[in-house]
Order: structure tokens, then C-alpha cells, then sequence
């Protein structure tokens, strides 16, 4: 049988322009992603010195000036050839990438769809060399007068493709996603120097700095940053994995994540398993809804880390992500505990000193509690299983770690004030303790415990239900069906994505079912994998909320009256369960009052 010939083949290769424009689409989201791919592509140069100027919130012009190494008339032509670059030569490369740019479409793109202009002058040459571009055809190409580096301006974004430019927001909206990323750009980067303009006026000038605590006090604020504190956590002997940067106190918060800055071998990204592992710590100690503010900076080996997952690099994709998500964990949980729990922080900020656990992989050993505040038996208070403190890492406790935290027990009690706080004599501090939230605190860790130690109630559905997850939750849920188990599901696979749901926890008996397994699948997909006793009840949230609840509703009040022997009763079974500074719902459980703070207010100092 013979085919058919005289239908024009489905199959055609695309013209370059229309090439360009596809990747456009993939590369300039936004006026903020050239601003993006520019400055990359700078510090990809070595520059020490970038300005960025920005009209229109970018729409109508962007020009981005670095002193950085520059271009050969020769490269600077292939520079604008699709997929030509300097950064990736072999197949190999691709497996250890150390620069920012490095696919080699960025340039062609962003000149496909403005008007486009590349100086370049590279260090020892006599003259700078000039290209220019409009919609994807190349206008002209010259020697100019110049200064050593590059300077790349882009006008009239989208002008040809209507469609696109119709879709960028206002100018102040456009602005305010530059800026974000130039902001995570400088606090990557100490010592670079920034210098960028917005609608022909200075609008941020961060000089080079000595230390990212210096260039994060000129880019967030020095007010901000004094809230802060230092961080660092090194992994394996030599070194290879290391943790560091700035993260908020647990009295300080914000009702948003965009305080969070992430970084992995100093680039920006987006990546929720990172920011779970920040949050995790924070759960417990951090009003609900309320959020900490942090910049931290992961680096490991190139080879252990993919930032080819996304066309914009905003995502990274691990080989080993739950050492790396025990390994951030671990940093912060240390920083949060090198702080005093009853000292009023210091100026700068203070910080944890750095500490080397053995491997990559945290060491979390069986019946650790998940209270970074909790204090073992060795503290005198707790058992092991509920009282467990972290583990320390080699070289002994940071200063101020739960071990040495002294027992609510060895303070003197001073008695009740206005019937709502007892009065404890530290040394040199006055601790006031909200009965309410200390109480409530008390009751909350007491259910948790009796809830995993005497084994969940189940109650049987009817019928089993059908619940189909997202592959990701699917693949977590999978692997852990014991942990399901012990927190009251009964659950079996039926298939890759599909579960069979038989019953759920007694206690959650009135709410919805599928929402709730598809919930816990979500978080032991985001999760760590250390879900041992207190710790599995908030991958849990409804089931941590009812206890927070029923703890409040039970404690007692602002206004009871307490006699001597409740009063001690209270100090004293706080130092029987796990230690943290709030209690459920995130108020403060005591507050010190600093000796030198009286003295002033007596006139003593």
C-alpha cells in the first residue's frame, strides 16, 4: 500500500526567531528575570562594582553597568548565539555547576523581545565593542569608546509581543519583584557593591561589606538585624557541608514567610524542603501563623546538588535531601539553644558558635524529643523519653544549651502576683511565669504523651474511603504507614497514587477524613522523616490544635488564686516535661526582668 504523499508533513523545525521567543518565554517571566539573568551573568564576571538601573518598574528600560572581566568582539558575538556559553564545556560539567548562568540561552532570549544593546570591554584591550539588537535581528556591530567591563540595556520590553506585555503588572509591582531579588542578590554577596537606580534617582546603595551581618544591616535594617542570631553548623570532618547565617529570636516574628531568604552555594531559591526544615523548628515556639524571619546559606559539593530543574534556577534538586533537611534543622535548633532562654539577648545579636557533628547525616537518636528547649535527665528534670535533651554535637554543649539551663525547681518563689504570675528569684533577673500559659503548657505536653504512650484511638469507618494523592504525597505516605498507624490511620495502598482509608483517629472522628490523611501525607512528604513520639502528633495539625485547645480550656485561669502548694505544684511540673518558651498558642511563658533594669529604675546605675 503505498503512502500518502500529499499532505504537508505535521513535523517542521522552527524558525530561530520563534526559538528565541519559546525561551524568552521560559527565561523573562518578568522584567525582575533580566534584571536577574544580567546580574548573574556579572558576577559570573568577577565584578566587585554593579549598577542597575531600572525605568517603569523595567517595562520601558533596564541597564545593568559591572567592571567585571568583559568580552572579545569574538565572544560577545557568540554570546548572542543560542546556547552558547562559557560556564558548561562538557557533559560533565553539568554535574558540578559553580556558576550562576550557565544554559547559554539567557542573552538571545531577552534580545528576541526588546531592544537590546551589549558594551563590552575585557581587562588590557583599548576599545569596547558594541552590538545592538531589536525583536531578535541584529541592528549593528561596532568598536566604541568604553570602560572595562560590560554594560547590557534593555528597552521596551515586549514591544513585539503585545500579548506578553499586556500580562506585566504596574510599574511599582514590577519594581518591588526586582528589588526582592536584587536584595537576596546582595545579601549573597557581602562583598559586592551595589548601586542601583530607579527612575533615574538612587534608589539603594549597599557598598561592599565586611560580613553578611554588616551587608544584611544595610539591606533589612540594622533594627531588624540586632533581632537576630548567628548561625553556623559544619557537617563531616572535612567539612564539606556547612550550614551558616542569620536567624530570628524565638520572641520575634512576622505574620508572612517573606523574612525567609534561602540560599544554596550562595543562590537564591525557593525550595520548601529547606523551608520546612526552618519552620519545623519554629513550629512550637512561634505563635500559629506567625513566622521567623531568617537568611541562611546552605553549601555543599556541587555534585550533590541539581540546579538544572528550572529554567529560572529558582529550584534545586538534592541527592541526599533529608540529610540536607536534618543538617539545616539541626543549625537552627543549635542557634535557637545557644540563647538563654531567661537572659535578655545582647547587643548584635549573639549567635552560636560553631559546631561539627560527626556525619552528614544529624544525629537524632531514639526518644529525642522534638523540643529544641527540652532538658534531659542529667538536667534533673524529665525522663527519658519526654525530658530527653537534643543531642549535643562532638566538642560538648554551645554556651547556654539546654543542659545547662538551670531547673525551674532551684529558683526561689517569691508568691503570686495580681493572681495571674508567680515570681521567681534568678540570678540577677526577676522571672515572671503567666500561671495560664505555664499551665496550659503543662497540660498540652501531658496529653501529647499519654496520647502516643498508651496507643491512639481508632474509630472504624463505615465504609473505607478512596483517597487519591499527588505523587509526592503518595510516595511519602507509602513509605510510612507506620507512622500513619501509630497516629490512628488505618491505610492501605491501593495502588500508585490510591489509598484505602479504614479508620482515623477517634479523637478527629468529627472531622473531615480525606482532608485529614491528605494532610499528613503532605507533611511526611515535606517532613524530615524524624517523626518518633511528640513529633509525629504535629505532622498531626488538627490532632496538635485539639490538644492546644483542650489544654487551654482546662488550665487555669488570669485571675485564680493560687495556694503555696499550687503554686509550687506548677514550677515544678514544668520541669517535667520538654521546655519551650510559649505555650501552645505561642504567648510567652516567662519573662525575665534584668537586676541591672531595676537598679536603673532605683537609680543604682
Amino acid at each position: 500500500m503505498s503512502q500518502d504523499t500529499s499532505q504537508p508533513p505535521r513535523v517542521r523545525r522552527l524558525e530561530g526567531a520563534l526559538i528565541d521567543q519559546i525561551a524568552a518565554g521560559e527565561v523573562v517571566e518578568r522584567p525582575a528575570s533580566i534584571v536577574k539573568e544580567l546580574v548573574e551573568n556579572a558576577l559570573d564576571a568577577q565584578a566587585r562594582r554593579i549598577r542597575v538601573e531600572v525605568r517603569a518598574g523595567g517595562r520601558d528600560w533596564i541597564a545593568v553597568t559591572d567592571d567585571g572581566l568583559g568580552m572579545s568582539p569574538e565572544d560577545a558575538e557568540l554570546a548572542l548565539e543560542r546556547h552558547a556559553t562559557s560556564k558548561v564545556a562538557t557533559a560533565d560539567d553539568l554535574q558540578r555547576i559553580g556558576s550562576y548562568g550557565f544554559r547559554g540561552e539567557a542573552l538571545p532570549a531577552i534580545a528576541s523581545v526588546s531592544s537590546f544593546r551589549l558594551r563590552t570591554r575585557p581587562r588590557g584591550a583599548s576599545e569596547a565593542f558594541e552590538i545592538r539588537v531589536r525583536g531578535g535581528e541584529r541592528l549593528a556591530a561596532r568598536a566604541v569608546g568604553g570602560p572595562e567591563g560590560t554594560r547590557v540595556e534593555v528597552a521596551d520590553l515586549f514591544e513585539a509581543v503585545p500579548a506578553r506585555r499586556k500580562f506585566l503588572k504596574t510599574a511599582t509591582t514590577e519594581w518591588g519583584h526586582a528589588a526582592d531579588w536584587l536584595t537576596r542578590a546582595a545579601l549573597a554577596l557581602p562583598e559586592v557593591h551595589f548601586d542601583v537606580h530607579r527612575d533615574d534617582r538612587s534608589a539603594l546603595v549597599w557598598p561592599a561589606a565586611r560580613s553578611l551581618r554588616d551587608r544584611a544591616a544595610a539591606v533589612l535594617g540594622e533594627k531588624e538585624v540586632d533581632e537576630l542570631v548567628d548561625l553556623e553548623l559544619v557537617a563531616g570532618a572535612d567539612g564539606r557541608a556547612r550550614v551558616h547565617g542569620l536567624v530570628s529570636r524565638v520572641d520575634r516574628h512576622r505574620a508572612t514567610t517573606a523574612g525567609i531568604r534561602l540560599f544554596v552555594n550562595r543562590r537564591s531559591v525557593r525550595d520548601r524542603m529547606l523551608q520546612h526544615a526552618l519552620l519545623d523548628v519554629y513550629r512550637d515556639i512561634l505563635p500559629r501563623g506567625r513566622f521567623p524571619t531568617a537568611v541562611l546559606f546552605l553549601e555543599v559539593p556541587p555534585e550533590e546538588v541539581d540546579v538544572n530543574v528550572h529554567p529560572a534556577k529558582w529550584e534545586v534538586r538534592f541527592a541526599e535531601p533529608r540529610a540536607v533537611h536534618g543538617l539545616l534543622r539541626d543549625a537552627v535548633r543549635s542557634a535557637i539553644a545557644s540563647r538563654s532562654w531567661v537572659a535578655a539577648p545582647g547587643p548584635g545579636g549573639g549567635g552560636a558558635k560553631p559546631v561539627s557533628p560527626a556525619g552528614w547525616t544529624p544525629r537524632v537518636s531514639e526518644g529525642t524529643t522534638d523540643w529544641i528547649f527540652a532538658r534531659g535527665p542529667e538536667a534533673g528534670g524529665g525522663d527519658a523519653t519526654h525530658g530527653a535533651t537534643m543531642p549535643l554535637p562532638e566538642g560538648g554543649a554551645p554556651a547556654g544549651s539546654p543542659v545547662e539551663r538551670v531547673r525551674f525547681a532551684d529558683l526561689r518563689l517569691l508568691g503570686q502576683l495580681l493572681s495571674t504570675y508567680l515570681l521567681l528569684e534568678a540570678k540577677d533577673q526577676l522571672l515572671l511565669v503567666d500561671q495560664h500559659a505555664a499551665h496550659e503548657r503543662v497540660l498540652y505536653e501531658r496529653l501529647r504523651a499519654e496520647w502516643v504512650e498508651r496507643g491512639v484511638e481508632r474509630q472504624a469507618l463505615l465504609t473505607p474511603l478512596t483517597v487519591e494523592l499527588e505523587p509526592r504525597s503518595a510516595a511519602a505516605l507509602s513509605q510510612d504507614l507506620e507512622t500513619a498507624l501509630r497516629l490512628g490511620f488505618e491505610v492501605e495502598s491501593f495502588g500508585d497514587q490510591t489509598f484505602a482509608l479504614r479508620a482515623l483517629p477517634a479523637l478527629l472522628a468529627d472531622r473531615d477524613p480525606v482532608g485529614l490523611l491528605r494532610s499528613l501525607a503532605e507533611e511526611l512528604a515535606a517532613g524530615s522523616g524524624d517523626l518518633s513520639g511528640g513529633s509525629a502528633i504535629r505532622a498531626l495539625a488538627p490532632a496538635d490544635r485539639a490538644f492546644a485547645t483542650l489544654a487551654c480550656h482546662s488550665a487555669r485561669r488570669k485571675g485564680d488564686r493560687l495556694e503555696p502548694t499550687e503554686q509550687r505544684a506548677l514550677i515544678d511540673a514544668l520541669d517535667a516535661i520538654p521546655w519551650a518558651p510559649t505555650c501552645p498558642h505561642g504567648r510567652p511563658v516567662a519573662v525575665p526582668v534584668e537586676l541591672h533594669e531595676i537598679e536603673r529604675r532605683f537609680g543604682r546605675r
